[in-house]
């Protein structure tokens, strides 16, 4: 007994060893895992990152690579349709009926004057005359060739001039070239998409981070207050102002909270990011604020041949030009070159693979001038609508170059203004900050009432509100300048 007790004393403290040894490393193991599958669901991004994320990966951008891959194929199409082209042909006909062929006259009777010859022979030598007589009003019918056909044939054709052709290849160009700007186009647009969603993010995280602040300072100041209305030393109108303003703040809260994760959301979506997976901001507000305000951007520059939907149109009115140049040569002629070699096999039964039997071969090759020599007057009129087409397109790069200029001067002015803005804000919220601190501390000595203490927490509140607005609105403004000078 005294050694089963000995036994099962080392087997309980075994036990305890092995718990006090693994639950520690499976709490650890379990850590680790979570720790990796955390990292695998999360990534931080600061706000360059962002945008060379988006860059990389937004629904936008790929779009217009593809319209840019596209272009160049296009291009590549149209070269390839003057170079020679080879195609080869196999046919093979089993006619049901022979086709019949037809011919005036009595093909098979003797002519006139053949049968008075061969009459004249009878006559003399008394040998009868039996050849059939002439019907002038006969039709002769005939069938002509086999029941089974086969031709195999190879054609080749090489164009040699064409006007159209060579100012088509110069407008696929363009057009690529056109298409190439547009992802450039593209990517400037994500990234001031990006730029603003990540403004957002922040300034929805700012707001609740006051708006909490506000709630610890307001609820100490309400646990404060009622314990001294229990003890008789506040009244119950003290309390109740306080505790609704506790749940107008859990309100403001909750809601501030709702938009973080929308706007979170919605970064996500314009970096081309997996919505599934949880994002952390690097940046800061404050680090982006003082980039903002150095100044530099004020300077700067604007240049419009940076801009890149001048760029675009730019193209679009070099394209419109070789339109007006590929009507005006739809009036020249073109010449093309062609050779043709055939072979053919006529049986009476399928034995084409017989190499015994005959092919008859056909060989020929040629040139083809086409000239356009009268449409009714369409062409003259087809060059008038491009003509048009160019002088559309020249007035709308005239709009474009007028309206970025608008867009440079407008954004200009709003950095500087928000940039002002955003310091009378400051100054109106530390305002704001020390009429709370002073009317908390009357409240608490019981000089300032209740309604007197919300009051001043809703001016702060307000104060915050429109710091936090000047804030997103700079940062914007910062955004849509850097768009403006092509700083993208």
């Amino acid at each position: 007994m005294k050694k089963l007790k000995r036994n099962k004393l080392k087997t309980d403290k075994l036990k305890t060893l092995n718990i006090m040894i693994f639950k520690p490393l499976a709490v650890i193991v379990f850590v680790a895992f979570s720790a990796i599958a955390m990292g695998q669901t999360s990534q931080s991004f600061s706000l360059i990152e962002a945008q060379n994320y988006a860059v990389e990966h937004a629904f936008a951008v790929k779009n217009a690579r593809m319209d840019a891959s596209i272009a160049e194929r296009e291009v590549k199409e149209t070269l390839a349709s003057g170079l020679p082209q080879l195609n080869g042909s196999l046919e093979y006909n089993n006619f049901i009926d022979i086709p019949v062929q037809v011919a005036q006259g009595d093909v098979f009777g003797f002519p006139d004057y053949l049968v008075n010859f061969l009459g004249g022979v009878a006559d003399e030598t008394g040998v009868p005359l039996n050849a059939p007589t002439a019907n002038p009003d006969a039709i002769s019918e005939f069938q002509f060739g086999a029941d089974q056909t086969l031709t195999a044939g190879l054609s080749a054709s090489q164009l040699i001039f064409d006007g159209s052709f060579f100012i088509g290849v110069q407008a696929s160009k363009v057009y690529a070239e056109a298409m190439v700007m547009r992802i450039e186009k593209s990517e400037a647009d994500t990234k001031t998409s990006v730029a603003e969603a990540y403004h957002m993010v922040l300034i929805s995280m700012e707001n609740t981070d006051l708006l909490k602040n506000s709630r610890t300072i307001l609820e100490k100041t309400f646990t404060q207050t009622s314990a001294l209305f229990e003890n008789g030393f506040a009244e119950e109108m003290d309390v109740d102002q306080l505790q609704l303003s506790l749940a107008d703040l859990d309100s403001r809260i909750n809601y501030a909270e709702n938009q973080a994760k929308i706007a979170a959301d919605m970064l996500k979506f314009q970096m081309g990011l997996d919505l599934r997976k949880e994002i952390k901001l690097t940046d800061n507000i404050e680090s982006l604020t003082d980039a903002n305000e150095s100044g530099g951007m004020l300077t700067t520059p604007f240049v419009i041949g940076n801009n890149y939907d001048f760029r675009v149109q730019s193209q679009n009115v070099s394209l419109a030009r070789l339109g007006v140049k590929n009507e005006k040569a739809r009036g020249l002629p073109s010449v093309g070159a062609f050779y043709t070699y055939q072979e053919n096999a006529q049986r009476f039964e399928f034995n084409f693979l017989d190499g015994d039997q005959a092919w008859y071969p056909t060989q020929l090759w040629g040139l083809q001038l086409s000239v356009p020599i009268f449409a009714g007057g369409a062409g003259s009129h087809r060059i008038q609508k491009a003509k048009i087409d160019l002088e559309r397109a020249e007035a709308a790069l005239v709009q474009i170059e007028q309206g970025a200029m608008l867009d440079y001067n407008s954004s200009k002015l709003e950095f500087d203004f928000t940039i002002d803005q955003r310091a009378i804000q400051n100054r109106n919220l530390l305002l704001a900050q020390r009429i709370f601190d002073k009317t908390q501390i009357k409240y608490n000595e019981g000089v300032a009432t209740s309604f007197e203490l919300t009051q001043a927490q809703n001016q702060l509140l307000t104060s915050q509100g429109n710091y936090v607005n000047s804030t997103l609105q700079l940062l914007n403004a910062r955004t849509r300048l850097n768009k403006a000078l092509s700083n993208l």
